[in-house]
């Protein structure tokens, strides 16, 4: 960390100390009566009784400045953290509820931020009296608008990251994601830029103090100083040069260990900003159910309205899921896959989006399940695997407190019985030495540990559907089966059902009960496992297994590779989505978008992979 932060912090740090010190104790100095006069000969320069000489009254300037940090720190300190107590939590709240709550708040945020800040001063100042007090608290209100856009910034990025998507997926409240998830990571931003607000304020106060409108005299301030001693630049100049250095250096402090805590709390954009959807309150639905299916998925949809158009990212996805079953979810990267899952956990992206079609769990629709009554569905019976267990863990909290939060929040346990649950499940999904890992940070786990720590939050609460996002694709191949067998041992031992989403149709093959094969947001193919890699119909498909390398390939065999690329969401092409990248393609597939058929299993194909004309085309493309 040293070597990191570098030796101008620490400089930095040090004289900031040094300056804080002196103000607390600049009574006990040995000259602690700063305006004494004739303490020693008027305007005389640096000498050992006086090491800033005195000024035109005899005042020993050393004393004054000491006396003047006082007040120069001490608004500097207390304005920052009025404008902190404002705009802080105007800036989490704009963040994180956004949409119209962010719309007003910024509104009003950029009209503050607009208007000319040191004639506010100014005025305000002029017309309430100078004193400490009023020039505090203007200061501190100018810092809000500024507090507000970083706050809200910093509250957008960690909104973002998986470990709230993971808190919201264990139906923890909005409320308590705030106060355990966002505001502790929004912390070390807000403190980086504290220093640099101190900064900003302090030359402000001393801007304020050399025009006559902050403490009045005798209380010395470093930007009164610098005024009194404007008349004797010419025969003593150390009268204005001494607080100016002072000055300077203390602004130059805050800046460089501000910035340097800046730099190192950069926050890292993730892509995606997972909101609940919050669909209006609706009397509750009858039950509907299909068999045994324990989920069941009726012509979802998931729309987002851009500037670009509509982008179908899920359209028209039905398929049943039974318990103790795992059903794989495969397909190139943009096909739909995650977005399908955030679909079926209402979990989605901001404003601009439609969503439509029914998510029923045992018969109970969830799509016409409020925010506050999800919240009770989310974590007891649906559990989430997130691909990155890096980002799925909030890196500001121990392992041991974000497994027991679920508990403590959906069964009702104390601190004492969440930790021993905690503990259990972590031995339960093979985590050696539980009660030790229980007090231990994220960044202090290996990456195969981590997924299984989001594992076991996902299991707390013994979830009867659980959702595997890529649950495997930052691990080596040895965790990789590892941790695919522990998911098959949780799920016989639970009765539970699985959602796998995954790119390796090697790991589909062997752990998958059913397949769902999606492109541009539609299911083009669907059916037993066995059934679908060892009778494809749908040439998409076989395109995918056909890409994936085979050991038994000759060495520095050239790879298979689809040809063109995904459809753009938002222009696709008329007929069927994959008609341009087929080889079997025929004027049928440009006109007309093929129905899922069946043939011992479902496909989307109009001259499906086996079949005379698909075949004779194929020799031909040969």
């Amino acid at each position: 960390m040293r070597r990191r932060l570098g030796p101008g912090f620490w400089i930095a740090a040090c004289w900031i100390l040094l300056v804080l010190a002196g103000a607390l104790l600049a009574d006990l100095l040995p000259i602690a009566r700063y305006d004494e006069t004739l303490a020693g000969p008027p305007r005389s320069g640096p000498s050992a009784d006086h090491p800033f000489g005195t000024d035109g009254l005899g005042r020993d300037v050393f004393s004054r400045v000491v006396h003047g940090s006082r007040v120069s720190l001490g608004v500097g300190i207390g304005a920052v953290l009025l404008g902190l107590a404002i705009g802080g939590p105007l800036g989490i709240l704009a963040g994180y509820r956004r949409r119209a709550t962010d719309a007003i708040i910024m509104a009003f945020n950029d009209v503050a931020l607009a208007f000319p800040s040191l004639v506010f001063a100014l005025a305000v100042v002029a017309f309430a009296g100078a004193s400490l007090r009023n020039v505090l608290i203007v200061l501190g209100v100018l810092g809000v608008p500024a507090w507000t856009r970083l706050i809200r910034g910093a509250t957008l990025s960690f909104a973002d990251r998986e470990f709230v998507l993971a808190a919201r997926v264990l139906g923890v409240r909005d409320s308590r994601i705030l106060w355990r998830e966002i505001m502790p990571n929004v912390a070390v931003p807000a403190a980086s830029y504290a220093f640099i607000g101190m900064a900003v304020v302090v030359v402000a106060e001393g801007s304020l103090a050399f025009l006559g409108l902050s403490v009045q005299a005798p209380t010395p301030t470093w930007g009164g100083l610098i005024n009194e001693g404007r008349t004797l630049m010419d025969d003593a100049p150390h009268v204005v040069l001494a607080p100016s250095l002072v000055m300077f250096l203390t602004v130059l402090s805050f800046n460089l260990v501000g910035d340097r805590l800046r730099a190192l709390t950069d926050v890292r954009h993730s892509g995606l900003e997972p909101v609940r959807q919050a669909p209006p309150a609706a009397p509750a639905a009858p039950v509907h159910a299909v068999g045994d299916s324990l989920l069941q998925v009726e012509d979802l949809r998931t729309h987002f309205v851009t500037e670009r158009g509509l982008v179908k990212a899920v359209d028209g996805v039905s398929f049943t899921l039974e318990r103790g079953r795992t059903l794989a979810i495969v397909g190139e990267s943009g096909s739909g896959k995650s977005m399908l899952i955030r679909s079926i956990l209402g979990l989605l992206p901001g404003s601009g989006v439609d969503r439509s079609g029914n998510v029923y769990l045992d018969g109970d629709d969830l799509t016409r399940r409020t925010p506050e009554e999800m919240r009770h569905i989310l974590g007891p019976r649906l559990g989430t695997v997130f691909q990155d267990p890096m980002t799925a863990l909030n890196p500001v909290r121990t392992i041991g407190a974000q497994l027991a939060e679920p508990l403590r929040v959906h069964l009702g346990m104390n601190r004492k019985q969440a930790r021993e649950e905690a503990a259990r499940l972590l031995a339960q999904v093979g985590i050696p030495d539980p009660g030790r890992m229980l007090g231990r940070y994220p960044h202090q786990l290996s990456g195969g540990m981590r997924q299984r720590v989001t594992i076991a939050m996902a299991l707390s609460c013994g979830p009867d559907v659980l959702f595997a996002d890529e649950p495997t694709t930052a691990l080596d191949v040895t965790i990789q089966d590892q941790v695919l067998r522990l998911l098959h041992r949780l799920r016989e031992e639970r009765h539970m059902a699985v959602v796998l989403v995954s790119h390796d149709l090697a790991v589909v093959r062997e752990w998958a009960d059913e397949v769902i094969v999606m492109y541009a947001g539609k299911v083009v193919e669907r059916g037993p496992t066995a059934e679908i890699f060892g009778r494809t119909r749908m040439p998409y498909t076989e395109a995918l297994l056909q890409a994936a390398p085979r050991l038994t390939d000759p060495a520095h065999h050239r790879l298979r590779v689809i040809p063109g690329r995904p459809p753009d969401l938002v222009d696709l092409p008329s007929g069927c989505a994959f008609q341009p990248r087929c080889a079997h393609a025929r004027d049928r597939c440009v006109t007309e978008a093929p129905e899922l058929l069946e043939d011992g299993h479902l496909y989307a194909c109009w001259y499906p992979t086996g079949s005379p004309i698909s075949e004779g085309a194929e020799s031909r493309g040969r």
